[in-house]
């Protein structure tokens, strides 16, 4: 198997696509960078940015490039000792005609080969969905379409077509019939009768798309040749156009339903990732879909083109266990793979998984509560819920939240469940469906975890005490419901003599699990996460803002357990999904250091901003709880070198209107209120305006903030590299990363400041470090020290890369309490030190100078020799080593040595 030694994470679309790539590679591999870790690169929505709505997972998407670009590219790796960690997309594709297998469907319906190759309930009870799949893609429903003239059918060199606006959809075989029979000019066209029937017989004689499209292509092709024919079909569009009875007819004749895309909200027959109307899954526990889906990519592999697999949302599929061994037997056991899986606190990935770990969530959380102080943050919560004394139950909020998303956006999913519910005859007949959907509804929301794996007829321990915490809260909420959940309760208990009601139990948990985890998502990461803004730093996937003591103790024994289970998993700090950069996280949590400091600045920020708050719906706007998430915001994101740019307005500008969205509070994506929204803006534009006081009294505030984030970010960024795991540099990351959530994490990388960055660090090597230290301590605040220790811990990684592959992790502890994480990596005789702060007791001057009285003491058989990999100094360790000695020049000490 091919361990990469580091990733860095890449955003391919069409403003970087495989040439991008490809002029990069030297400046990777200078870096340290061992495995480019590539976002999805499959044919996508034309100008797809992010390349997650795939249409066709046989072929690249051509605004990315070519498999010869891809090749080429290959081969220059191949140089490097380079490798290429694909990120796959298992569980949705996009919904639009471009994804040619759906487009089959809608149009040939059960005669398609891809009948069953999405997920699709055909049989919903429903009189507008029995049989026909819903496309919730109309700007109001139907009858309005219809009366404004919105909806035409049309003939195109690819078929016949219901044209909606820039929308297209092919018109089903099912309504060739009524075609036929329309008179033009008082007979029916015998042209039009030929052609529909020679078309017809095509498209149920051979399920084969490829065979339906070059017959229907030519066939096509040969009519529209013949200039009376184009006439006559013309003639007869025309009829049908403007007989809205006859066109209502049509419609109702299709395999599909065209509905307001409002619908989908409260009736659906299709599963979408999360409620993202133009996302529908893919039935991949179907085994035909599954071999077929990833055939491209098992070709790719074998070429040596892609050397392993990051698995997106493994908890949208049915049985992600199944899935993952079929996907190992397929690639093998050298195949490196990793899944997108968001543990909650305490949670574990499932032991049968066969993988190599997860994308690094898990990693974030540990390393932010490690950098935070839990005596400030629980200062700060205190001055939160002084502010808001309606926010001090968090537990109150994520079940409120969920309960919200649940009724307003997943209806529909809502109804199907229960209907399973009683389709499986797992509800006695004295149990009304009203209130059995109202207990679902509260064990879906009370549900700890994303989601659980019941793919066997034994529920394991663990998942039977979750699914009793859920339903002892769910009762704690609603005691009239105590008879449904108990009845809910049964549906996880296996009867020992009775195999046929385990099966059909074991049937709805499966369904069941793929949508809490949607709600989750949804409810608390994307609408909690911006309601409850006690310390944003901690507002984050994978994280949790409820406030719990931490200490380096905990954190050495998290990364020992991490490595036992799973030693190659990922080390993430940022992400395409984190709502911010690493280093803005990292300045948000420094307010921990000084809390009271930060009530007094926001204090008196609110009275001197008071004046740029307007009167929306009768009352402030932003309203308080958006204001506070301004200034943490101001704080993550705001320039380190101080200066108030257009573009930074514009970002801050955007990212509060998502938030606002998101929180649902004033205003949401459904129906916004602009006039909130612009009130917010205005406010942002004037407290930023040189003009304004609000600079005078941040900025200074501001810099003291970065004192203590900008130390924190270097210490992070080396555990990342040292600590057992695999390190994952998101893009442009190597530089300070205060980004905000997608689509502003998602924007172009300056590399050429980068490359250039790191080519003045090698020419000042060498002429000896004191240049470099000199030279990266004045240019702090454009990132470069963080620069300049990624560069040089990544470079120490790949020289002794079974050492940080395979070693020991020894913690290490100062013989004083001073606020410092160590330990030790041990492989053979090679060895490796990491000594960091993680308090701000050694920041200031005093804090200093008593690090001449700290000594760490040297391990057990341990080298008496060694390098700092920052300085090329040689210190000699006897019994044990000051620190004063290692983080003099950096606040942070990275030593290598090897036993005799």
């Amino acid at each position: 198997m091919i361990i990469p030694v580091s990733t860095y994470r890449l955003q391919l679309n069409a403003s970087f696509p495989f040439k991008e790539v490809a002029d990069l590679l030297s400046y990777l591999h200078e870096l340290g960078i061992t495995t480019i870790y590539g976002s999805p690169f499959f044919a996508a929505t034309a100008g797809s940015m992010h390349g997650y709505d795939v249409c066709d997972s046989q072929v690249l998407n051509e605004e990315i490039g070519t498999i010869e670009q891809l090749q080429q590219i290959n081969g220059e790796m191949r140089k490097r000792n380079m490798t290429w960690l694909q990120d796959v997309v298992p569980n949705h594709m996009v919904y639009a005609m471009t994804n040619q297998r759906l487009a089959d469907v809608l149009e040939r319906g059960n005669f398609s080969q891809y009948y069953n190759w999405f997920d699709i309930d055909w049989q919903l009870p429903d009189p507008g969905l029995y049989g026909k799949l819903m496309v919730p893609f109309l700007g109001k429903p139907l009858a309005g379409c219809l009366a404004d003239n919105e909806i035409k059918l049309e003939l195109c060199p690819g078929g016949f077509i219901i044209k909606y606006g820039s929308q297209s959809f092919p018109l089903s075989i099912s309504t060739y019939d009524t075609i036929i029979a329309v008179p033009v000019n008082g007979k029916s066209p015998q042209e039009v009768k030929e052609l529909l029937e020679q078309l017809f017989t095509a498209a149920i004689r051979d399920p084969s798309l490829i065979h339906w499209k070059e017959i229907k292509s030519s066939v096509i092709h040969s009519f529209l040749a013949n200039e009376k024919n184009v006439l006559v079909v013309n003639q007869l569009l025309e009829t049908i156009n403007s007989n809205r009875q006859l066109l209502q007819t049509i419609l109702r004749q299709q395999y599909y339903q065209l509905s307001w895309w409002l619908d989908a909200n409260r009736v659906i027959n299709y599963r979408r990732f999360f409620a993202v109307n133009e996302l529908i899954a893919t039935n991949m526990a179907n085994e035909e879909v599954f071999y077929e889906y990833h055939q491209f990519l098992k070709s790719l592999y074998e070429q040596k083109l892609i050397h392993g697999l990051r698995i997106d949302h493994i908890d949208g599929l049915l049985e992600p266990g199944i899935y993952l061994n079929r996907l190992r037997h397929l690639f093998g056991d050298d195949c490196y793979i990793i899944v997108e899986k968001i543990l909650e606190q305490q949670e574990k990935l499932p032991a049968r998984w066969p993988v190599q770990g997860t994308t690094g969530y898990d990693f974030t959380s540990q390393i932010s509560w490690l950098l935070t102080n839990t005596k400030g943050a629980k200062e700060l919560v205190a001055y939160y819920h002084s502010l808001f004394p309606e926010q001090n139950d968090y537990q109150k909020i994520t079940f409120e939240k969920k309960w919200h998303f649940l009724q307003t956006y997943m209806g529909g999913e809502w109804d199907n469940l229960v209907r399973s519910l009683y389709a499986l005859q797992l509800v006695p007949g004295t149990i009304k469906p009203d209130a059995m959907k109202q207990a679902l509804g509260v064990f879906m929301s009370c549900l700890p975890v994303y989601r659980l794996y019941p793919e066997e007829q034994s529920p394991e321990p663990h998942s039977l005490e979750m699914i009793g915490q859920a339903i002892e809260e769910a009762g704690q909420k609603e005691p009239a419901l105590q008879k449904e959940l108990c009845c809910l309760y049964s549906v996880w208990q296996v009867e020992e003599n009775d195999p046929e009601i385990n099966n059909r139990r074991l049937v709805f948990q499966k369904r069941l699990m793929q949508f809490t985890g949607p709600l989750m998502a949804k409810g608390v990461e994307d609408t909690t996460f911006y309601v409850y803004n006690a310390l944003l730093g901690h507002n984050e996937v994978g994280d949790t803002p409820q406030i719990s003591n931490y200490s380096v103790n905990q954190f050495h024994q998290w990364i020992l357990q991490r490595q036992q289970e799973y030693p190659f998993t990922l080390n993430a700090t940022s992400s395409h999904d984190t709502k911010r950069g690493e280093d803005g996280r990292i300045r948000v949590n420094a307010l921990t250091w000084f809390p009271q400091y930060w009530q007094q600045q926001v204090e008196y920020w609110r009275v001197i901003n008071e004046k740029y708050k307007l009167i929306v719906n009768e009352q402030p706007a932003p309203g308080l709880q958006d204001e506070y998430f301004i200034y943490q915001s101001l704080i993550a994101g705001f320039p380190a070198d101080g200066k108030v740019t257009e573009e930074y307005i514009t970002r801050l500008k955007a990212y509060f209107i998502k938030s606002v969205r998101e929180a649902k509070l004033y205003t949401n994506w459904q129906t916004p209120d602009e006039t909130y929204e612009e009130a917010g803006c205005g406010f942002i534009e004037n407290i930023l305006s040189s003009r304004h006081d609000f600079l005078n009294s941040f900025l200074p505030f501001f810099e003291s903030t970065l004192i203590c984030a900008d130390v924190f970010s270097l210490t992070q960024v080396l555990i990342k590299i040292a600590a057992p795991g695999v390190p994952d540099i998101y893009q442009g990351s190597e530089l300070w990363n205060t980004s905000y959530v997608d689509p502003d994490n998602r924007s172009p990388v300056d590399f050429v400041t980068r490359k250039k960055y790191l080519q003045e660090l090698k020419a000042l090597e060498k002429n000896g470090i004191a240049g470099v230290l000199k030279y990266i301590s004045g240019k702090r605040r454009e990132g470069l020290e963080k620069l300049y220790v990624t560069w040089k811990a990544l470079q120490c990684r790949n020289r002794m890369a079974s050492l940080f592959l395979l070693g020991n992790y020894i913690p290490l502890y100062a013989s004083v309490d001073c606020g410092i994480i160590a330990f030790t990596r041990q492989y053979e005789n090679q060895w490796a030190l990491v000594a960091a702060p993680v308090s701000d007791t050694i920041l200031s001057a005093k804090g200093k100078e008593a690090l001449a009285n700290v000594h760490l003491l040297r391990p057990a058989n341990s080298p008496v020799s060694w390098r700092n990999e920052f300085t090329g100094e040689t210190i000699s360790v006897e019994n044990s080593l000051p620190l004063s000695t290692v983080c003099s020049d950096l606040p942070v000490a990275l030593l290598t040595g090897e036993t005799k």
